[in-house]
């Protein structure tokens, strides 16, 4: 939910989309009503609502609540950063859906996108200062409501789907115990990172390096999609690739796929290159194998 022209309608078209997306948003034309879809997550079904967010359908929803808001799981609601003219009619709108959750004693957990804060804004003062006021004032539900904030962005898809991919992992417990799991296999590889992700792009659970850039966030996971895209189209399960961050440093990677009955999952794991002695980077991609018992094991809890 959010008010028009926020962007929530190409949030999912990025979700949804993962390759390509970007001419798709281009044609994107507003939403009317509630465009509604379904996906599946860990085996189990969600129905999707994407609420137009024009004036009339705001004053619809909000007239009938209890048609279109009770029932509500999980609500993202979207605010365009950039647009700081609307802070006010957006926060009220968030006001009033928040209201009538509360009177109805339904608490979903609340994820609130700050969205179309495009990577060259984040060292931006007066936008990162309009944000953190907004933040303030908002923590006044956290009495009743759950809340968590982001940044996203179209031109960063990772930051959109860490958004999606948080929101969902508050519905399933034991999905942190990846994360937990991820951390502890880094201190014996002294891994950059470890992530786990399902078929859309998902994530399940991942582990960074404590003061990874985002620059650098951004570049490994556009590696990623990169690996992901060849391992579907040439059929394979594994694919180990190399590159290096802008400060020229290397690092190497792998991808490889993991199957249970039709659902398909994606390990991704990078560490530094040993440039000296490559053949000590190969030795511990190779010994990542001993720790894959591990994340079946708990994959299968997931999913059972």
């Amino acid at each position: 939910m959010g008010l028009d022209f926020a962007g929530k309608t190409s949030i999912i078209t990025a979700i949804s989309k993962k390759f390509g997306f970007e001419q798709d948003i281009l044609k994107l034309m507003p939403t009317r009503r509630i465009a509604r879809d379904a996906f599946k997550f860990l085996g189990i079904e969600f129905v999707r609502l994407d609420f137009g967010g024009q004036l009339q359908y705001r004053e619809e929803y909000l007239k009938n609540p209890t048609k279109y808001i009770s029932g509500t799981d999980l609500l993202f609601y979207v605010i365009d950063a950039q647009d700081y003219d609307r802070y006010v009619e957006t926060i009220d709108y968030l006001d009033k859906i928040l209201l009538f959750l509360k009177e109805n004693q339904e608490y979903p957990p609340l994820c609130i996108l700050f969205h179309k804060f495009d990577p060259q804004l984040t060292k931006e003062k007066v936008i990162n200062q309009r944000i953190l006021t907004i933040k303030h004032a908002l923590i006044r539900y956290s009495n009743d409501f759950d809340i968590f904030f982001f940044e996203t962005s179209i031109y960063d898809i990772k930051s959109i789907m860490d958004a999606f991919s948080s929101g969902l992992s508050l519905l399933f417990e034991k999905m942190e115990m990846v994360s937990r799991l991820f951390s502890r296999i880094s201190k014996n590889y002294n891994s950059i990172m470890i992530a786990l992700f399902d078929a859309k792009g998902i994530t399940i659970g991942e582990y960074y390096r404590p003061h990874l850039h985002l620059v650098e966030k951004i570049r490994i996971y556009d590696k990623y999609l990169e690996a992901q895209k060849k391992i579907i189209a040439e059929n394979r399960t594994l694919l180990e690739f190399s590159d290096k961050f802008e400060n020229g440093s290397r690092y190497s990677g792998l991808v490889e796929t993991l199957k249970f009955g039709n659902l398909d999952f994606y390990l991704l794991f990078i560490i530094e290159e040993n440039e000296e002695d490559l053949e000590k980077t190969v030795e511990v991609l190779n010994k990542l194998e001993s720790a894959k018992a591990q994340m079946e094991t708990l994959i299968l809890q997931l999913i059972q």
